[in-house]
């Protein structure tokens, strides 16, 4: 009869479990943006919370919580409860880089997160500011070293993919960029723009004004083929950097042990906002390409991006401690 029992209680304790699943959401989901109000992340979730609350009935409360690259956002994601009722959306740095770069993590992507989509990517451009003697790639390589130790390339801070993208630059063309660390993108483009620093990476959409302005150049594109904002600058791939392809990129990611059923279906319902045309074509104004992957594609996708990363930040030499 004790058998009888337990097999009992365990079938309740799964059939609750199912219907759970059935009604979720029946109350506001909480996602954490690990990053400051007013950030890339934070607009592709404001761009979603009306269609997700007329598809569930909930909504999508954004809770910003910047701080340590990432890290203190992502944490409270990977240490919150995993019921479904808190989310983060999590970029590259946090998940891919922070690993290799932060000497004490206080969580593993592999053990403490579920992917639930792979949401937004966007690639980032060479810029310079418009005073440096070079039109395109090789004739800035050619003045970089002819000015051994004398310039500068801002980034959004230590250990950003502006940052690396600058190592790998270095990298593969034998020039000896100076980083200049900032706050955050906004400050780095300001400095950019104002001929404080020469060069940077940012996003299309960061630069595209100043360009238009005459007071920034694009060079090169680290995006796999050419973008609609900059038809007719070139990719690294094709100025012969293959090394250079990369995309920052955004997911949705869940604390690890939230039930299979409520990740999925978070991942179906953020899906079907993904691919309406509106959505598609609010993203494109700024620069973002919407992704839309399952569960099991976005955690591939993790998988990949850890190994490669991992290499860039060792051939970095930088640390944090």
């Amino acid at each position: 009869m004790k058998q009888f029992g337990f097999v009992v209680a365990v079938c309740i304790a799964c059939l609750s479990g199912a219907v759970s699943a059935q009604s979720y959401p029946v109350k506001p989901i909480r996602v954490i943006i690990p990053f400051a109000p007013g950030t890339g992340p934070e607009q592709t979730v404001r761009h979603m919370q009306e269609r997700f609350l007329k598809a569930t009935g909930q909504t999508l409360v954004i809770e910003n919580k910047g701080g340590a690259g990432g890290n203190i956002g992502a944490d409270a994601v990977a240490k919150a409860v995993p019921d479904g009722y808190t989310i983060g959306l999590i970029a590259i740095n946090m998940l891919v880089i922070n690993p290799f770069l932060y000497k004490d993590m206080p969580y593993d992507t592999l053990r403490d997160f579920e992917p639930i989509m792979h949401v937004t990517s966007t690639n980032h451009v060479l810029a310079i500011h418009a005073s440096v003697p070079a039109t395109n790639l090789k004739e800035f390589v050619s003045w970089v070293k002819a000015n051994p130790g004398k310039v500068n390339i801002s980034t959004n801070g230590a250990g950003t993919t502006p940052h690396l993208l600058g190592v790998l630059l270095n990298q593969n063309t034998g020039t000896d960029l100076l980083a200049v660390h900032y706050k955050g993108g906004g400050e780095a483009v300001k400095d950019l723009v104002g001929g404080h620093v020469q060069a940077m990476f940012g996003s299309p959409f960061q630069v595209m004004a100043f360009v238009t302005a005459g007071k920034v150049r694009v060079l090169g594109t680290t995006k796999g083929k050419r973008i609609e904002m900059f038809p007719d600058v070139p990719t690294f791939a094709e100025l012969g950097f293959p090394d250079m392809t990369a995309d920052a990129w955004t997911a949705y990611m869940a604390p690890a042990g939230t039930p299979p059923a409520i990740v999925q279906r978070l991942s179906t319902e953020f899906t079907r906002i993904v691919t309406a045309p509106e959505i598609i074509s609010a993203f494109d104004k700024e620069g973002y390409t919407l992704l839309g992957s399952s569960p099991a594609v976005t955690g591939q996708m993790i998988r990949s991006e850890l190994k490669r990363w991992e290499g860039v930040v060792k051939a970095s030499g930088w640390k944090v401690q």
